[in-house]
């Protein structure tokens, strides 16, 4: 229990004061700060209803899609490398951190102020590897720019940008069929 309220703390207070240093990082025009807009905010200048088909309607376009990122630590060392983002049945995963013990989870979904950006964000939590922070922007360009955040079991914190290199709507899962048995031929019995 005390694991899972120190969790959701860390967590509330890095999605707390790192929503506006990301915003300003991805933002396309550096001499002009992004505005993060809430939900609410968004209601007060878009319909609430049209705010929420927009939202509903870039989740169903999500759903089934392959994102290949490329994903850099942030140190000047730090190798790049290449990952597969899926988004599958309202959840996200990444081929790299689930060999490390980290499933699929839901994920949040906001548009930003300039209604073109969407942002998505998620927790996943790995019994042997800690715990990691995803935060992912799609411009109107169809480009996902994102950071990963992953804090280990000792607390050490490591940081990684990525951005897409292409995406695709996933090939859906094969359905296995069982195969057919035919009944064998039963015989009337003879009329005596």
């Amino acid at each position: 229990m005390k694991k899972s309220a120190l969790v959701l703390t860390v967590l509330a207070f890095i999605m707390g004061s790192t929503n506006l240093v990301f915003a300003e990082w991805f933002s396309k025009d550096k001499d002009q700060p992004v505005k993060i807009v809430t939900e609410s905010q968004a209601v007060a200048k878009k319909p609430a209803g049209k705010v929420q088909e927009m939202l509903a309607k870039k989740k169903s376009d999500l759903n089934g899609t392959e994102w290949e990122i490329q994903i850099k630590g942030m140190s000047p060392k730090a190798k790049a490398e290449k990952d597969i983002l899926i988004f599958v049945d309202n959840k996200v995963s990444s081929k790299n951190m689930a060999d490390r013990g980290f499933e699929a989870t839901n994920y949040s979904l906001r548009l930003l102020e300039d209604n073109e950006t969407y942002t998505w964000e998620t927790m996943q939590v790995s019994e042997k590897s800690g715990t990691a922070f995803w935060r992912g922007d799609i411009g109107s360009d169809g480009v996902m720019r994102g950071v990963v955040s992953v804090r280990n079991k000792k607390n050490a914190v490591t940081d990684y940008n990525f951005y897409s290199l292409q995406s695709q709507k996933a090939a859906p899962a094969a359905v296995a069929v069982a195969p057919v048995v035919e009944a064998p031929a039963v015989e009337a019995p003879a009329a005596q």
